[in-house]
């Protein structure tokens, strides 16, 4: 069986994590990020000190989004794998990674396009709020993933399975970075303290535990591709033997 590609979606998880980091933190200096308490004038002044800074760096990330899509495919593609019928999780976190995706480039286009050309500062105040709130603030889809991926798991290693798709653990690590994404769902009630969209618990501890996760489940996956491609073909993957038989 070829797992070449599988391979490659698998080690993208990995790459996502790295290019984004260097574009949003190392190029546009996102983090921290801009806090909430910014005036309109201070936060025009930001972008229009930084803006070429700001346009390279959303550029990157971008790029590194995209990646989003071919990892969740691998792993959709492990998923396929489990011995119990988990066909409906596994399209589950297909669909949701494809959406996931697209909240974050819809964020990072909102935070280039206020570099486009100058714009009043009220403007550039509630194209800001948009972009964060899109950005920290829409935690149904990745906890609907990290369930997914969870369930599966616990499904997959029940009966004291010997040769499970993907650790057990692993499906805790799923549910607990599924509970860490939970305080961005009422960032938008704070603009100070650990809720807002800067503060630890709706920032930096999902943040860490979004990294370790796509570098975990990252590892786990190639692990997995690595015992499937180890594995004798199947009857379905031989050349068809019909001419032959007389």
């Amino acid at each position: 069986m070829n797992t070449t590609a599988q391979r490659l979606c698998a080690w993208s998880g990995i790459a996502c994590i790295v290019v984004f980091f260097v574009g949003f933190w190392l190029v546009a200096g996102f983090i921290p990020p801009p806090p909430p308490t910014l005036t309109g004038e201070q936060l025009a002044q930001l972008f229009a000190e930084d803006a070429v800074r700001i346009r390279l760096g959303m550029i990157i990330s971008l790029m590194a989004s995209a990646l989003l899509a071919s990892w969740s495919a691998a792993v959709t593609a492990q998923m396929m794998r489990m011995t119990r019928r988990v066909a409906a999780l596994a399209y589950t976190n297909l669909a949701v990674g494809a959406l996931f995706v697209l909240e974050f480039i819809i964020s990072l286009i909102i935070w280039q396009s206020m570099t486009f050309r100058p714009r009043d500062p009220q403007v550039l105040l509630a194209m800001n709020d948009t972009a964060w709130l899109l950005f920290v603030a829409i935690t149904s889809t990745p906890i609907l993933q990290t369930l997914s991926i969870g369930t599966a798991i616990f499904l997959d290693t029940a009966d004291n399975n010997p040769n499970p798709v993907l650790p057990r653990w692993a499906g805790y690590l799923n549910f607990w970075v599924a509970m860490l994404f939970l305080p961005g769902s009422i960032t938008v009630f704070f603009h100070t303290g650990p809720f807002a969209w800067n503060g630890i618990l709706v920032w930096y501890l999902p943040l860490t535990a979004f990294a370790v996760w796509m570098v975990v489940m990252s590892i786990l996956v190639l692990r997995a591709v690595a015992a499937e491609g180890a594995q004798p073909n199947t009857v379905a993957d031989q050349p068809d033997r019909k001419e032959h038989v007389r």
